[in-house]
């Protein structure tokens, strides 16, 4: 080949390449794009949006800031792809998914100074409205998947009132009245209209907020943003735990025993059970267990029935606490040791108040045993 024609041939390879390369670099936009303007209209948002997000985007993109979140998705997977497909089954955007994370982090312990608790931040009065239990021996706001039933509930419902699924979340965090109220004062339901910031139709939280859940949504379906972490999108096919029913008075520590697990992992599933006993007052609970131990549970379930099912009898009792009454005074009372009550309530010393509710057991296999 003569130099001419080398050099040509090269000049080609070049053009071919650059061209190439131009147009995967076109693709991948197109293809984020597209995936961007899907995130958007899940909530009913235009596109043209992304504009008033900058501030918002900018935060996300900030290392520190983004490692921080994909960790707390990453800690509290196990119910993510539960939650995805209740939604999905419900009709409701899975993206709502980031609302939870934008209220507590997925963090089933979360709890704000207005008294929300767990990943959808209920207020007592709400959950008790939506059918969720929050007594002294149970917050079902802590339950992921009881307390996730009561939001598709509420979003539903939420839904029906406006028509929109950024008017929901917007009105999730400020109220419903209030944002109706906002969209007379504004003549218009337009998300660009009521973002105003001069205007100021919503308080600045709410503003924040909706921008937020958004720039989540938008963040976590990014390839790009995850790099190794793209199994945290595929993880909806595969079911991480399951709910077994479990008589009332059954001890935890032992379920754990049972199932080989640790006391710490079997509590951190199933948060909203306020002591390591379940309560007396329904015949049965749900305690939500490992998917790959339920074989194991299967197997030992007539034991499980003989032992720790087989009294119908509470192993432990409630007391008071009364004006000038100790720990040790009470203890002597009900003939049970100072230890046995800190135990079982998980307190660290012997400090107590008046109206503090105690359970005191009384089962004495369960005292030898502290199984509680």
């Amino acid at each position: 080949m003569s130099k001419r024609m080398k050099c040509f041939s090269q000049k080609w390879l070049v053009f071919f390449v650059t061209l190439l390369l131009a147009s995967l670099g076109h693709a991948k936009m197109a293809f984020e794009s597209n995936i961007d303007t899907k995130v958007l209209e899940a909530f009913g948002v235009n596109a043209g949006f992304l504009s008033q997000m900058p501030n918002a985007l900018k935060k996300m993109n900030k290392e520190e800031e983004w490692k921080k979140l994909v960790k707390r998705f990453d800690v509290n997977y196990q119910f993510i792809p539960i939650i995805k497909n209740m939604l999905i089954e419900a009709s409701v955007p899975q993206e709502f998914l980031f609302l939870a994370m934008a209220e507590s982090k997925f963090s089933s312990r979360a709890y704000s100074r207005k008294k929300a608790v767990g990943i959808w931040q209920f207020m007592p009065s709400t959950a008790k409205e939506l059918g969720l239990k929050v007594n002294h021996y149970i917050d079902e706001r802590r339950d992921p998947i009881k307390s996730t039933q009561a939001a598709i509930t509420y979003l539903k419902r939420l839904y029906k009132q406006t028509g929109e699924w950024y008017l929901v979340a917007m009105a999730y965090n400020y109220g419903l009245r209030k944002v109706q109220n906002a969209i007379k004062a504004a003549g218009t339901s337009d998300i660009k209209i009521l973002l105003d910031e001069d205007k100021k139709y919503l308080p600045k939280e709410t503003r924040e907020y909706i921008r937020s859940i958004l720039s989540l949504a938008l963040k976590f379906n990014s390839l790009d943003n995850l790099k190794d972490k793209e199994y945290l999108l595929n993880r909806g096919a595969r079911v991480s735990l399951v709910g077994v029913p479990f008589k009332r008075h059954t001890s935890l520590i032992q379920v754990a025993k049972n199932l080989n697990l640790s006391l710490e992992t079997l509590k951190s599933y199933n948060h909203q059970f306020r002591y390591n006993i379940l309560p007396s007052k329904d015949p049965t609970y749900t305690i939500y267990i490992p998917y790959e131990k339920l074989a194991l549970f299967k197997q030992r379930q007539l034991k499980q029935n003989k032992s720790i099912q087989a009294s119908s009898k509470s192993p432990f009792i409630t007391h008071v606490v009364l004006p000038k009454e100790t720990l040790s005074s009470i203890a002597k009372r009900y003939q049970v040791s100072i230890s046995s009550i800190q135990l079982a309530n998980n307190l660290k010393d012997s400090n107590i108040f008046i109206h503090q509710r105690l359970i005191i057991p009384t089962n004495k296999k369960l005292i030898a045993t502290r199984e509680f």
